[in-house]
């Protein structure tokens, strides 16, 4: 025979665990904002107050918070639908270089027959070759009330450049829009639409995210118009493998990926959409998720909305990121290496080389120096320590501490940009006269040229001492059957130094005179793995 106090028991475990659940969504945030005024005398709000929201302890209020949550952060996701001009590569040919088999996929949803259906056979999340233009669905955040909003650079990367990205409001209000500017470090991107009065997200504090809370996932996955979904965060700091491959471990400059982990359920079409906490605050914008199928698998991630928002202040104000780098290549430290170093348990991350005019070189770096800490927070991981300086700009000074030869030293270091120009060396800064000229920083990382089907990007620092070259471009894409293709550009040689008859310095020259030689069969020279260069002559089509 059950006792009664043996009934019970479970019973008052689900009602403690509903009142705990209510207590971590108590409170309430200010309004976000973030002034940075880049030595101008304008400032950046971005984000709106956030909602009221009812708070109690019963069963009941806890359904009504959750209901007044959601209907007060809808309207702030906007549904993006975006029209390319250009044919999307194939799974074979993507810039993962793996083979459309990593597990850790964007999701923006792309509909190969244009018209978005949900159903289409095609694994969304793997771009397939077309002959046409195609059309996508994506997700942003209204962070200004006069039409700012936040997305993925994954999302309008691709978008024809008249009508090709139109935003739709949750009221059926539709407006075109055009790119402000794009951070593909980050993913991040903000457009703008002619609009005023729009409902305004409220941005959190994602420092103050902890595993276990409660989070909302809003979006328009599969062409499901302001979805929302809950789950939690169940993991923080994540770092995953979304990006081009050759760009994640240079930290002068890297893709910067520390993720924020959730279970909420998102699916292709939610790129771009808030990750909201039970306050009602953005605190990740969705950028991925985890899957081996193309759809919700269980787990998904977020940029941090701290980072989001110093990379769209500064997109709004300048249409750029100015971000600051150190300069150094990076690798975490295993108990091997910990024990070795005398450093007792894995921590910090190895500084594994330096760049040469680098900030790092210029406050006395040394190869082989352990990064404990940056303002006095850990970096056990490299995404930790790309996380943190990406949180801040060319110019800004921070505080590392070193372990160096069995003890610990302190090293401040301003940041400088990734390739320092005039206007950012010391003696421009100052108005000092400086007879050093350095190279223009390059506007781009890379180019995609699809009338020739070619995908190039910047070379990296070891790059060029390992092909013995001041200068160029890495091919990393080239589209079978193309012209690239079967003249033998990425087949034959690696990096593109040289074509009619100019010096390649980065993607803007390349991307220029490809340009200018429309229509015209050109010479080229190109590099292979082994060093040795080739002449290779290829036909730019007029259009």
């Amino acid at each position: 025979m059950f006792k009664k106090h043996s009934f019970m028991r479970p019973v008052i475990l689900v009602v403690f665990g509903l009142l705990f659940g209510v207590g971590m969504v108590a409170g309430f945030g200010g309004i976000a904002k973030l002034n940075i005024a880049f030595g101008q005398s304008d400032n950046v709000t971005l984000g709106g107050p956030t909602p009221v929201i009812p708070q109690s302890a019963t069963l009941e209020s806890i359904n009504t918070s959750f209901k007044a949550v959601a209907k007060a952060i809808q309207p702030t996701v906007v549904s993006i639908k975006i029209k390319t001009e250009a044919p999307k590569k194939s799974a074979k040919n993507n810039n993962n270089g793996d083979n459309g088999n990593n597990p850790f996929k964007f999701f923006f949803h792309n509909s190969p027959n244009g018209n978005g259906d949900e159903n289409d056979e095609e694994n969304p999340f793997q771009m397939p070759d077309q002959q046409g233009p195609s059309e996508g669905l994506g997700s942003g955040v209204i962070v200004t009330s006069d039409g700012y909003i936040l997305t993925n650079n994954h999302v309008v990367e691709n978008a024809a450049k008249k009508g090709g990205i139109i935003i739709k409001l949750t009221n059926k209000h539709e407006y075109e829009a055009h790119v402000i500017g794009t951070d593909p470090t980050t993913d991040l991107a903000v457009v703008k639409i002619d609009a005023t009065g729009l409902p305004v997200a409220a941005l959190g504090n994602s420092d103050d995210v902890s595993v276990g809370e409660w989070v909302l996932a809003v979006g328009n996955p599969l062409g499901l118009e302001s979805t929302v979904t809950t789950g939690i965060v169940s993991s923080l700091g994540r770092q995953i493998n979304i990006f081009d491959e050759s760009r994640t471990k240079n930290a002068a400059g890297t893709s910067i990926a520390n993720f924020i982990q959730t279970d909420a359920a998102i699916n292709p079409g939610n790129s771009g959409g808030g990750l909201f906490n039970a306050k009602g605050q953005v605190i990740g914008i969705n950028a991925a998720i985890a899957t081996r199928t193309g759809m919700f698998a269980g787990y998904g991630f977020a940029i941090p909305i701290n980072l989001a928002k110093i990379v769209a202040t500064d997109i709004i104000k300048t249409g750029h990121v100015n971000r600051g780098y150190i300069g150094v290549t990076i690798k975490p430290i295993d108990q091997t290496e910990s024990e070795a170093l005398g450093l007792g348990v894995p921590r910090g991350v190895r500084i594994e080389s330096i760049v040469k005019g680098s900030a790092g070189e210029s406050a006395g770096l040394h190869e082989g120096d352990i990064i404990l800490s940056v303002d006095g927070q850990e970096t056990n991981e490299s995404n930790q320590l790309q996380g943190l300086i990406a949180l801040h700009h060319a110019g800004d000074n921070v505080s590392l501490k070193i372990w160096r030869d069995g003890k610990e030293i302190d090293k401040n270091i301003k940041l400088r940009p990734r390739n320092e120009d005039l206007s950012l060396n010391e003696g421009a800064v100052s108005g000092e006269a400086n007879a050093d000229i350095r190279e223009p920083a390059p506007m781009k990382d890379k180019v995609t040229l699809d009338n020739v089907g070619v995908s190039v990007r910047n070379l990296t620092s070891s790059e060029k001492e390992k092909y013995d070259t001041k200068g160029g471009v890495f091919i990393t894409n080239v589209v079978p059957g193309s012209e690239a293709y079967d003249r033998g550009w990425g087949l034959i040689g690696k990096v593109i130094s040289r074509v009619h008859g100019k010096d390649i310095r980065n993607v803007d020259d390349f991307e220029k005179v490809m340009n200018e030689s429309k229509g015209s069969s050109v010479g080229s020279t190109v590099i292979d793995e082994k060093g040795d260069k080739r002449f290779i002559a290829i036909k730019i089509p007029k259009d």
